[in-house]
């Protein structure tokens, strides 16, 4: 029994598994800069936290080996279905934001970049209330969501 937890811990461990949210970086990939319209944003949080995880370090903008450019936090929902009673049965919630990753210098790394996610959610319209949370819900894991396909293009900027 010990020596199976042991093989396969062994096996993760050689394969490259990372905990979600975690990414390993190049050394200078971890003086970085963030620069959004909202800086307090929970967006811009999360992504401090998951780069942090990495060991990143927050610096001011003369001193980061790169900056990271977060747009604004753009959230939109529409109609997608139509009930009998002439409701909406159905919404299509969409969250985006721009990135763009520039260099020290100012060199353009990453040209800016739109990342989207989508949900569908069914609507009820006897139950507003509890849609209303569902809906907060998933634009909290629609954010996460932004957070690791952000991670995934550092990721693959810094291994190039």
């Amino acid at each position: 029994m010990r020596y199976s937890i042991l093989f396969l811990l062994l096996l993760l461990s050689g394969c490259g598994f990372h905990l979600r949210g975690s990414v390993e970086l190049p050394e200078q990939w971890l003086a970085l800069h963030l620069q959004s319209p909202s800086p307090n944003s929970e967006l811009a949080s999360r992504v401090r936290a998951a780069l942090g995880k990495s060991g990143a370090q927050w610096l001011a903008p003369g001193s980061a080996n790169y900056m990271l450019q977060l747009g604004s936090e753009n959230f939109s929902r529409r109609n997608l279905s139509i009930g009998s009673n002439a409701r909406a049965t159905e919404f299509e919630l969409k969250l985006s934001v721009s990135l763009r990753v520039l260099s020290g210098n100012g060199e353009e790394v990453l040209p800016k970049t739109e990342l989207t996610t989508t949900r569908i959610i069914s609507h009820d319209p006897e139950n507003v209330s509890g849609k209303v949370e569902e809906s907060n819900l998933e634009r909290a894991e629609m954010r996460v969501e932004l957070v690791q396909q952000i991670l995934r293009r550092i990721r693959y900027l810094a291994s190039n």
